[in-house]
């Protein structure tokens, strides 16, 4: 192990290890809808001797080569793929799904760190030429990043990790209120600009059912049509067939509206996207 990768590790800035937490956690809990985080641990790390393990290695778009690599055993990589996949809806579940899924969640993680790193260097940083690999790359110093669910008595799962001495370079110590601003984790894209004027379709349901077609024949002015949905409850607000919140029906000048109570997660859009294109009607959440 060469003097320099091992400095890299050991004396990461407290930025890029930030960075590295945070998104591994909001990648999972973002997938699940669940109390995911990531936290990095003082044991010693030997990827090695991990069973079947999955390998990352990943480059960014202002670093030579590869910066970061990612190593977790069939134990941690199953276990959270089948975990995400189950809070999807998903039944029957093999081990090549959860592997495919666990390449999901580290996609989604780098993607993260790279946002991060963005904000901290006040410059378009973007993950790139990320793929698995089929051995542990020579010369690395490893630490133990933990993923754990809040709400669970478990002790978690270990995710191994290492950078490159430019990558920790990159990871600049911030300020503390500027890793707590607002604008935190946005990335910084040249042509996010653009996507600002695009139209999206934006829809209020306020109940569905299903009727036989002799019962639709049937209707007529004055008909009644009852919905699934108690007066009580509050309407979805849907854009482009993904339900993303939930609200109540107010007046404002004569017309209707909708007052915001509830934002969905990433993974409840997600499955009410997926179900309104499987069964053409969209999950609550």
């Amino acid at each position: 192990m060469s003097k320099e990768t091992a400095e890299a590790v050991k004396d990461a800035t407290p930025g890029l290890v930030h960075h590295f937490e945070e998104a591994l956690g909001q990648a999972i809990a973002g997938l699940t809808g669940m109390d995911f985080a990531a936290a990095l641990n003082d044991q010693s790390a030997d990827p090695a001797a991990l069973e079947n393990a999955i390998i990352w290695q990943q480059s960014f778009s202002i670093l030579e080569g590869p910066a970061l690599w990612i190593a977790a055993g069939k134990e941690a990589w199953e276990s959270l793929g089948r975990t995400t996949l189950e809070a999807a809806g998903v039944d029957q579940i093999t081990e090549e799904d959860c592997r495919s899924t666990w390449q999901e969640i580290v996609q989604q993680t780098v993607a993260g760190v790279a946002a991060g790193i963005a904000v901290d260097q006040g410059r378009e940083v973007t993950s790139s030429q990320g793929e698995e690999i089929d051995a542990l790359p020579p010369d690395l110093s490893w630490r133990i990043f933990v993923v754990t669910d809040q709400n669970a008595n478990n002790n978690g799962w270990p995710v191994h990790v290492s950078w490159s001495a430019g990558l920790a370079g990159l990871g600049a110590t911030v300020a503390e209120e500027a890793r707590n601003s607002p604008a935190r984790g946005a990335a910084v894209s040249k042509t996010f600009d653009l996507l600002l004027e695009v139209a999206l379709p934006v829809t209020v349901s306020f109940g569905r059912t299903s009727l036989q077609i002799r019962e639709v024949l049937k209707l007529n002015t004055g008909s009644i049509v009852e919905l699934e949905r108690f007066v009580s409850d509050p309407v979805e607000v849907i854009v482009n067939d993904c339900v993303i919140a939930r609200g109540e029906v107010v007046v404002v000048d004569g017309n209707y509206g909708v007052r915001i109570n509830q934002l969905a997660s990433r993974e409840d859009r997600l499955r009410s996207g997926m179900a309104e294109a499987v069964h053409g009607k969209s999950n609550r959440f």
